[in-house]
């Protein structure tokens, strides 16, 4: 049985608004607020669990050019894996289910604005730490996520 972070990348590294392109990396892909990955980092530095790829960027590249990705934006942790893509992306609650009922996970945080995530049952709920587009993973939520690992087993 494993940890798991179940991460999406709109609305929590990257916070660009809909009206605006993204700032691009010199790697020619998306960059992430370096706030927010900072943040991000101190969680995933302080916890033991894999990081599987919530996003649905996932559809574009392969995990090697994620992982890539991630070592550029000095993420100190590679992803693990993809998510499944049942729905093509389009119904992250979904998915999210389906991953959690099909694989060996003991504990697990969700880390995404997605609001079909609003009707995730209580017991998968609770370890959801929701953010909004426009903010990402600041340091509010930094603390949401660390008081949720106080609850893992």
């Amino acid at each position: 049985m494993k940890n798991v972070i179940l991460l999406d990348l709109d609305g929590v590294l990257i916070i660009t608004p809909s009206w605006k392109q993204d700032l691009i990396h010199i790697d020619g892909y998306s960059d992430f607020n370096e706030k927010l990955l900072e943040n991000f980092n101190t969680l995933i530095k302080n916890v033991t669990a894999e990081i599987w790829l919530t996003s649905s960027r996932r559809n574009n590249k392969t995990l090697s050019e994620f992982n890539e990705i991630f070592k550029n934006r000095k993420v100190v942790k590679k992803l693990e894996g993809f998510i499944p893509q049942g729905t093509g992306g389009k119904e992250r609650l979904a998915e999210i289910n389906a991953f959690l009922d099909h694989e060996p996970v003991k504990n697990f945080l969700i880390i995404d604005d997605d609001n079909s995530l609003q009707n995730l049952e209580a017991r998968r709920k609770q370890y959801w730490v929701k953010t909004s587009s426009l903010i990402g993973f600041d340091s509010e939520r930094l603390i949401d996520a660390f008081s949720k690992l106080k609850n893992w087993t």
